[in-house]
């Protein structure tokens, strides 16, 4: 069976919280994304989100990544 990666985004900004998962081929590529999306609102990028959430999973359901901000 090929092997597929998960992207479990969530974030919250000005008090409406956002999700989605985005599908990879790749845990290099998965990792990409996950580290683009921390970027982009995690760490004060964007003074109106105070909550940033994001993991990789495999098609196993194992965590091998995760961060909350």
């Amino acid at each position: 069976m090929e092997n597929k990666f998960f992207i479990h985004q969530i974030k919250r900004t000005n008090k409406t919280i956002d999700k989605g998962i985005v599908v990879k081929d790749s845990f290099e590529s998965a990792k990409q994304g996950y580290h683009a999306y921390l970027g982009a609102y995690a760490y004060g990028q964007n003074p109106e989100t105070d909550f940033v959430s994001c993991m990789i999973t495999d098609i196993n359901g194992s965590v091998l990544m995760s961060e909350t901000w």
